[in-house]
C-alpha cells in the first residue's frame, strides 16, 4: 500500500485544526467535526490546548484513505512553537499550507514556506475561509503566486461568493460538489453553465502544466492527443515534487465545503514516502563517510525519531517515521545516534491522542509509535544491527528567547532541573543548560508563551516556585597589543621546595581564532617535561580575565625563556609560575571587553519598518539591509549586541502589536570601551561580592 504523509501548516489562526477535524468527519474516521472552541477537537487534545484554545503541540493521524495510507500532521500557527512544525518535517514528503482568503501569505506561511523549501519538500496550498466577507479566489492566486514566487495551478473553482459559497468545482474530476446544509455530504453535479467555458480553460492550463513533466507527455499534448486522468495526475504529481509548480486547492472549513474534495485531491497528487528512491546517511562508525540508502521495505528497518510525548499515564511515547526496510514487535534494535540498544514495543498508528495496534510490520514510508523506548529522543536514529547508519539531523531554528531560572526553595533545585529536562525532551526547540561563566542555568526557545505553558505545568502540577530573571551575558576579553612578562616561582620551607621560572610573550589573535601556544625553548632551558604545566597555567589564567573576571580569547602566547632547579622543580611549580607570568603580561597589553554580538533577521509589516530601524539604531545595531519576502513582509537583516537583544521577544510584538517575528544565532565577539564597558565592570564586580558575601 503506497503512503502518503503531508504536514498541515500555515499562519496563526487560518484554521488548520478546524480542517483537518472536518476532513476527519468527512472521511468516516470521525463520528463529528470537532470543535476547537468547544474543547472538543481531535487533534487539540492536550490539557493546555483545551484552555487556551490553540494548538501548541503536533499531532498525527494515520488512517487509510482511497486505497492508500495516509499520514496527517497537524502543526500549531504560533511562531512560539515554529519547532514542532520543523520537526514534523523530517516526518512526510510534502506540505499542504493553509491560507486565510482574505489576509493571504502572512509573516508566519512565509516563514513556513522557506523551512519547507529548505527541506526541499513541496507545497501544496489550501485557501481557507472563502466564506469571509470580500474573500476573493482569484486575488488569493495572484497573491499566492507573486509572494511565494512560484507558479501556481489551481486545481479547483469555488462555487459561490462569501457568505453564497455553495462548494467547488474539482478541475481534475471535473465534476461540481455542492452543499446545500453546512456538514452535510455534497452532492455531485455537473458544472453549473455560468462557469463551464472557465472549468474548460483551467482544465487546459493543468493539461499543460502537466504535459511539461517529461518530453513523452509535451510530444503527445503538441502533437493533439489527450492525455489521460492518470497522465495528467502523474504530470501534476512530478512538477509538484520537484517544486516546479503549487497546486491551489479553495473552501472553508467552518461551512465544510471543499474539504474533503481537498483531502482527497491531496493523496491524488502528493507525493509517495519513496518518490526519492534514495536518502544520504553517516556510517555510524565513521561520520564522515556518506551511504546512499533505498527507500524500499524490504531489508531490516532505519527510522528517524521526530516527536516524543511523555504520557502522564502512557509514559514516553516515541514517533517514529520509518524511512527504510520495516521493524517489527519485540525487535532489537540500535539507537545509532547514542550508540545504545532499544528493543521495541509493538508498533501502533496514531490518531492524535489514541494509538491503534498495528497488525503487520512498520514498513517504509509509515509512521508509528513505539511506548516506552527509554533511550530514544528526538532526532535519534533507530535501526537493524545490520544496518547501523545515521539520517540526516534535524535542523530546527535557533532560539530568540531566553532566561534564567531558579528554584525559590533551595531543597527543590535538582527536581526543577529535572522537570525542565523532561520538558526539552518533548519540545526540542526549548533547551536547558547550565551556564558555568555565570553560573545560571538559563531556558531558551521560541518565545514567551512557550514559556508559559512549560512552567506553568510545573508550578501547577509539581507545586514548584521559580523565579526568573534576564540571563547574564557571556563576556569575553582580550588584548590590542603584544607583551612580555616573567615571573619566578619560588618556595622554600624545608624539605622539597619549588622552583619554576617563565618568560612569556603574548599578542593579539584575529577575531575568532581562539588561542595558540608556542613553544620556543632552546638549549633546554627548561625540561621538556615542565613545559606542559606551562600551558596548563597559561589556560587556567585564561580562564579568569583580568578586565572584570571573563574568559581570555583570541591570544597567542609563546614560551621563549626559563629557568628549573635540578631538585626543586616540577610541572605544578612550572602551572603557578605560567599562570602569574600570563596574569602579568595581559595587565600590560591594553586589555579589553568583548562582547557577543548576533545575527538577526526580523520579519515584520512594511508600516512598522521605519519604528523596527530606528529601534535597532538605539540598540547600537548594524542594519545590514532589507529584503521585500512578499505579502506586504519585508526581511531586516542586522548585526546586533546580544545585550540589547535579552528582551526582543517581548519588545518586538510590542512594536508590531504581536505580528512581527525574528530569528537570531551567534555571529561574532566585538570590543567594547568607554561608558558601556564601565558600566559591564562595575555590574559584574557587584555581583561577585555579593556571591562571595
Amino acid at each position: 500500500m503506497e503512503k502518503v504523509n503531508v504536514v498541515i501548516a500555515g499562519h496563526t489562526s487560518v484554521g488548520k485544526t478546524l480542517f483537518l477535524d472536518t476532513a476527519l468527519y468527512d472521511i468516516g474516521a470521525a463520528d463529528a467535526i470537532g470543535k476547537v472552541d468547544e474543547g472538543k477537537s481531535l487533534s487539540d487534545y492536550d490539557e493546555e490546548e483545551i484552555k487556551r484554545k490553540l494548538s501548541i503541540h503536533s499531532s498525527v493521524f494515520s488512517m487509510d484513505v482511497s486505497g492508500s495510507t495516509l499520514n496527517l500532521i497537524d502543526t500549531p500557527g504560533s511562531s512560539d512553537f515554529i519547532g514542532e512544525v520543523a520537526s514534523s518535517f523530517y516526518g512526510v514528503e510534502s506540505v499542504l499550507l493553509l491560507v486565510d482568503a482574505v489576509n493571504g501569505i502572512e509573516i508566519g506561511t512565509s516563514k513556513i514556506f522557506t523551512l519547507a523549501q529548505n527541506q526541499k519538500l513541496p507545497v501544496m496550498v489550501f485557501v481557507n475561509k472563502m466564506d469571509k466577507e470580500h474573500a476573493d479566489y482569484e486575488k488569493a492566486l495572484k497573491n499566492i503566486g507573486k509572494n511565494l514566487k512560484t507558479p501556481v495551478i489551481p486545481l479547483q473553482i469555488p462555487i459561490g461568493k462569501e457568505a453564497g459559497l455553495k462548494g467547488v468545482i474539482d478541475l481534475l474530476k471535473m465534476k461540481a460538489f455542492i452543499s446545500e446544509a453546512d456538514g452535510k455530504k455534497p452532492k455531485i453535479e455537473d458544472i453549473p453553465p455560468e462557469l463551464s467555458e472557465t472549468a474548460k480553460k483551467m482544465r487546459n492550463d493543468i493539461i499543460e502544466a502537466a504535459a511539461e513533466s517529461s518530453d513523452e507527455l509535451t510530444e503527445k499534448y503538441l502533437e493533439g492527443e489527450s492525455l489521460t486522468d492518470e497522465e495528467i495526475n502523474k504530470g501534476i504529481n512530478k512538477r509538484l515534487a520537484d517544486g516546479q509548480v503549487i497546486p491551489v486547492l479553495f473552501g472553508s472549513a467552518l461551512l465544510n465545503r471543499g474539504v474533503k474534495e481537498a483531502l482527497e485531491c491531496v493523496v491524488s497528487i502528493a507525493p509517495r514516502s519513496n518518490y526519492k528512491k534514495m536518502f544520504t546517511a553517516h556510517d555510524a562508525a565513521d561520520g564522515s563517510k556518506e551511504v546512499e540508502i533505498e527507500r524500499s521495505a524490504s531489508g531490516g528497518g532505519i527510522g528517524i525519531v521526530f516527536k516524543t510525548v511523555i504520557d502522564q499515564f502512557a509514559g514516553k511515547m516515541t514517533f517514529l517515521r520509518v524511512l527504510s526496510g520495516s521493524f517489527d514487535q519485540d525487535q532489537d534494535v540500535l539507537n545509532n545516534t547514542r550508540n545504545k540498544k532499544e528493543r521495541l514495543s509493538k508498533p501502533a498508528r496514531p490518531f492524535g491522542k489514541n494509538q491503534i495496534p498495528l497488525n503487520r510490520k512498520a514498513e517504509e514510508g509509515d509512521i508509528v509509535v513505539f511506548a516506552k523506548l527509554p533511550e530514544a529522543e528526538t532526532g535519534d536514529t533507530l535501526s537493524a544491527p545490520d544496518r547501523q547508519v545515521v539520517a540526516p539531523k534535524l535542523v530546527l531554528p535557533n532560539p530568540v528567547h531566553s532566561v534564567a531560572i531558579k528554584a525559590k526553595e533551595k531543597k527543590e533545585g535538582d527536581k526543577l532541573s529535572a522537570l525542565l529536562q523532561k520538558a526539552a525532551e518533548e519540545d526540542i526547540s526549548f533547551t536547558v543548560q547550565f551556564n558555568k561563566e555565570t553560573k545560571q542555568t538559563v531556558i531558551s526557545g521560541m518565545g514567551e508563551l512557550q514559556f508559559g505553558i512549560i512552567l506553568s505545568r510545573i508550578k501547577e502540577k509539581q507545586h514548584i516556585d521559580y523565579e526568573t530573571s534576564t540571563p547574564l551575558v557571556a563576556y569575553r576579553e582580550t588584548i590590542s597589543s603584544p607583551s612580555k612578562a616573567d615571573y619566578k616561582h619560588k618556595k622554600q620551607s624545608g624539605g622539597h621546595g619549588q622552583y619554576g621560572q617563565v618568560f612569556l610573550e603574548i599578542e593579539p589573535l584575529k577575531r575568532g581564532v581562539g588561542f595558540e601556544f608556542e613553544d620556543k625553548i632552546v638549549g633546554g632551558a627548561i625540561p621538556k617535561q615542565y613545559i606542559p604545566g606551562v600551558e596548563k597555567g597559561v589556560k587556567e589564567a585564561m580562564e579568569v580575565g583580568v578586565v572584570a573576571g571573563y574568559p581570555v580569547v583570541d591570544v597567542k602566547v609563546s614560551l621563549v625563556f626559563g629557568s628549573f632547579h635540578d631538585v626543586d622543580s616540577s610541572e605544578l611549580a612550572f602551572k603557578i609560575a605560567g599562570r602569574q607570568a600570563f596574569k602579568l603580561a595581559m595587565e600590560a597589553a591594553k586589555p579589553t571587553l568583548l562582547e557577543p554580538v548576533m545575527d538577526l533577521n526580523v520579519y515584520v509589516n512594511d508600516k512598522y519598518t521605519g519604528d523596527i530601524m530606528s529601534d535597532l539604531n538605539s540598540k547600537r545595531g548594524r542594519v545590514l539591509g532589507m529584503d521585500n519576502v512578499g505579502g506586504g513582509i519585508q526581511l531586516i537583516k542586522a548585526k546586533v549586541p546580544q545585550a540589547e537583544l535579552l528582551k526582543y521577544s517581548i519588545e518586538l510584538r510590542s512594536i508590531t502589536s504581536g505580528t512581527g517575528t525574528f530569528e537570531m544565532s551567534f555571529s561574532h565577539y566585538d570590543p567594547i570601551t568607554g561608558k558601556i564597558a564601565e558600566e559591564v565592570i562595575k555590574e559584574t564586580k557587584q555581583r561577585m561580592e555579593t556571591e562571595a558575601s
